[in-house]
């Protein structure tokens, strides 16, 4: 029975996105794949593959340092690529979402609990956190509501004017 492909869930991918550079193994391999074929012509892809990794252990320092060479010019330029990439996406994809009442107040409260709990890990002073802003009431928590509300309103009208300007592109 063949096996079906397995959907990801989460982020999809971004086509507009830069191809990472192949490893020097990938690129060892792409050269010897078809010397190995034609040796071996009768053999599958898992046997190619496990013959492209003998050869590559069996290698000289010298030869794999000529692959790793070439990796390295090719992932320099691919971090060159990238970083235009990101700075476009950053700058087309709008302003960003402003924090809720309670992570405002987790940012307050954060350092001080760590503090208190040196041995705390993440999840632990996520939950000390939780507790707290459930218990608090009134002046203390409408302050983080209201400062909330304001950055919600800064937001509304930075994504109107983005949308409008996106629109008139």
């Amino acid at each position: 029975m063949p096996r079906q492909a397995v959907k990801k869930k989460g982020m999809k991918k971004d086509k507009n996105a830069p191809k990472r550079p192949p490893t020097a193994f990938f690129l060892f391999a792409r050269d010897h794949r078809p010397v190995i074929k034609s040796a071996n012509p009768g053999a599958g892809v898992t046997d190619v593959a496990k013959l492209l990794g003998a050869d590559w252990q069996n290698l000289s320092e010298r030869e794999k340092k000529r692959y790793y060479g070439i990796a390295d010019k090719e992932k320099a330029n691919y971090d060159i690529i990238k970083a235009k990439y990101l700075k476009v996406k950053a700058a087309n994809s709008g302003p960003k979402r402003p924090p809720t009442a309670f992570f405002l107040y987790a940012r307050d409260r954060r350092p001080l609990i760590k503090e208190q709990n040196p041995g705390a890990g993440v999840t632990d002073v996520a939950k000390i956190l939780g507790e707290e802003w459930r218990e608090l009431v009134g002046h203390s928590r409408a302050k983080y509501e209201q400062e909330s509300a304001k950055l919600k309103a800064k937001y509304d009208v930075a994504k109107a004017r983005w949308q409008q300007k996106k629109a008139n592109i």
